[in-house]
């Protein structure tokens, strides 16, 4: 009879480890998954970059929710014990870098919408962007990684820490064959003495990719 109640006491705290969000003191809100859900769908709700949620639950896997599991949502631009996310930092040189962690010039993060073929594991692809070149008040030219092909993404610039959304139209940039390129796109004219500029590309099919640059000439 012990032996049984401390198998079904086992089971209890196995089942609230699973179902009670971890960070809980970081999120923004919770949410409650419901059949059909997956991380990336999630994200766009409640716009939040499914990496920060992974991240804020500690999900070795993002591809494995459950229905009636508990997840803390970050506030956006935030993240959990265990994020590395775009974090804007400060330094004295304004130099470009390809890491996920901001520098001076800028970095980016996004997401790709997954696999929905019946019966695949969705996989995820993040495309992410530098600044490669600024000219003051003008214009600020990027280079792209792993964007996905023929896709016409949208130029929105806005204040620091909005990561772009509901920014400035700032021009198209249309992704031709994907992969890495390089685009040239206009400051608005509204924000041409804004001394630092959150820069966001989306297109309509729900890829996204943000990040921010000093609105200083380089190199």
């Amino acid at each position: 009879m012990i032996k049984m109640l401390s198998v079904v006491v086992a089971a209890a705290v196995l089942a609230l480890a699973m179902f009670v969000p971890v960070g809980a003191q970081n999120c923004a809100s919770q949410y409650t998954v419901v059949a059909g859900d997956n991380l990336y769908r999630i994200g766009v709700r409640h716009n939040v970059p499914w990496p920060q949620i992974a991240s804020a639950n500690n999900l070795a896997n993002p591809n494995l929710i459950f229905v009636g599991q508990v997840l803390c949502i970050p506030t956006p631009g935030t993240a959990g014990p265990t994020a590395t996310g775009p974090t804007p930092t400060r330094t004295r040189t304004p130099a470009a870098t390809a890491t996920r962690t901001a520098t001076p010039a800028a970095t980016a993060a996004g997401t790709a919408a997954p696999s929905t073929t019946p019966g695949a594991v969705p996989t995820f692809a993040i495309p992410t962007f530098e600044i490669v070149g600024v000219q003051a008040g003008t214009s600020v030219t990027i280079r792209t990684a792993n964007f996905p092909a023929n896709q016409a993404f949208t130029a929105l610039m806005g204040p620091i820490g909005s990561m772009g959304v509901n920014g400035t139209p700032a021009g198209t940039v249309n992704s031709g064959a994907g992969g890495v390129f390089t685009a040239t796109i206009p400051i608005p004219a509204s924000m041409a003495t804004t001394p630092q500029i959150a820069l966001r590309l989306q297109s309509p099919a729900g890829y996204y990719s943000f990040g921010w640059f000093y609105n200083s000439t380089i190199p």
